[in-house]
């Protein structure tokens, strides 16, 4: 029992672990403050979560002040590329639904692309925060990967959904842990996932 508690044992490393979660999801919105700094501030809280994940004991303002440096003009034009291209996406649809009076069979290519899109830009910010890319190659390698592993990028987009939106929509009790906790703990949750996908893509090559 003593040793079930003490420094080594498992209740010590879920309660670190979760205080370097809370820690990390207080910055990372306090990151998104400036909304044209988003995507370095998504990059940075996946570089520090796979940190976590291989290290166990880190510290977390310094390391996240590192990763915001270091990711900001990448992460601002990686975050300026998604936004606009799910902006041309869903004017694209609105333009293509009223000109067709919602024509499933016109409409079902364009639906098809947007949730590529989506797939893809699950793994936009997980490879910036891991891998030192150029924005082209992470655009690129992101859309190879979630075609590739389409099971893995879409739990993991699930995974984004329930905590970043179902939760707060249908529990509303639990916004205060959602406050604290919901960001970090999404991004620690899809890092298992992110990790596997990277894993099988570097065995593969």
């Amino acid at each position: 029992m003593k040793e079930f508690f003490s420094i080594d044992g498992k209740v010590y490393a879920v309660l670190n672990v979760m205080l370097e979660l809370l820690e990390l999801n207080l910055l990372f919105m306090l990151g998104c403050l400036p909304v044209l700094t988003i995507g370095t501030s998504v990059a940075s809280l996946y570089e520090v979560v796979f940190q976590i994940r291989a290290e166990g004991t880190v510290r977390v303002f310094d390391r996240f002040r590192r990763a915001y440096r270091e990711n900001l003009r990448r992460g601002t034009a990686l975050w300026a590329i998604v936004a606009g291209a799910f902006g041309a996406m869903l004017l694209l649809y609105w333009l293509m639904s009223n000109a067709t009076q919602g024509n499933i069979v016109v409409l079902i290519p364009v639906c098809v692309l947007i949730a590529v899109m989506m797939l893809a830009a699950m793994l936009i910010f997980p490879i910036a925060g891991r891998y030192d890319m150029t924005v082209p190659a992470i655009l690129r390698a992101a859309l190879s990967l979630s075609l590739q592993h389409v099971l893995f990028t879409a739990l993991a987009f699930m995974l984004m959904l329930v905590i970043i939106v179902v939760i707060p929509l249908f529990a509303p009790r639990l916004w205060f842990l959602w406050i604290f906790f919901a960001f970090s703990v999404t991004a620690y949750l899809q890092s298992w996932l992110f990790m596997r996908v990277f894993d099988m893509q570097a065995k593969a090559q």
